[in-house]
């Protein structure tokens, strides 16, 4: 008898328990912590989690050195910028891809709207590569262990020049346009690219 009321008990703590969590409390993460210390605290963002004055960040890191802390600052500056790259071009990627499918979808074939959405891909990555300006360190800190991170990011307006660049480039790419088989579908693209520009 002793057992069952334990049992009830038990299992009514736990339902009260589960009934009181809102939707926010049971979708709260793990606290941060150094990655290269895992019994240490760390700020937010070392665990990508992005400031929200920021448009884009980047997390870097460089490990301990014995060449010093100028040389592992410039890894993990560039580390963190690579990361910041590859997320632009995913998010311009992905813009693109919205505006094609939006806009010429209906008067390409699929075939030919393929060959666009690679043909994108290809000048955006070559664009961001050469071009993808005026990011900054945002923060950085040594971890208990003496490694090093850092976050490089954009900030909203910065981000928006970035994707101007990157219409205008590929407004300029012959490659490009000269994948339309008509004349409409190549002035629905050209209006939905310019709609990027005023986002």
């Amino acid at each position: 008898m002793k057992k069952l009321i334990l049992v009830s008990v038990a299992a009514m703590t736990l339902s009260a328990c589960s009934a009181t969590q809102t939707v926010e409390q049971t979708q709260q993460f793990a606290d941060c912590t150094f990655p290269d210390a895992p019994s240490v605290d760390a700020p937010p963002w070392v665990c990508d989690v992005i400031p929200s004055d920021l448009a884009a960040g980047g997390m870097g890191y460089a490990k301990k050195s014995a060449a010093g802390m100028g040389v592992m600052r410039n890894i993990a500056i560039n580390n963190a910028r690579v990361q910041l790259a590859s997320q632009f071009q995913t998010d311009v990627n992905n813009m693109f891809k919205q505006a094609i499918q939006g806009s010429v979808n209906t008067t390409t074939s699929e075939g030919s709207t393929e060959e666009v959405l690679e043909t994108f891909e290809n000048v955006t990555k070559n664009v961001v590569t050469r071009s993808l300006s005026n990011s900054k360190i945002i923060v950085s800190q040594a971890s208990p262990t003496g490694g090093f991170y850092v976050l490089v990011g954009m900030d909203k307006e910065t981000y928006q020049a970035n994707i101007n660049k990157v219409v205008d480039s590929v407004n300029q790419d012959a490659n490009l346009w000269n994948k339309f088989n008509n004349k409409k579908a190549a002035e629905d693209l050209s209006k939905a690219l310019d709609s990027l520009k005023a986002i």
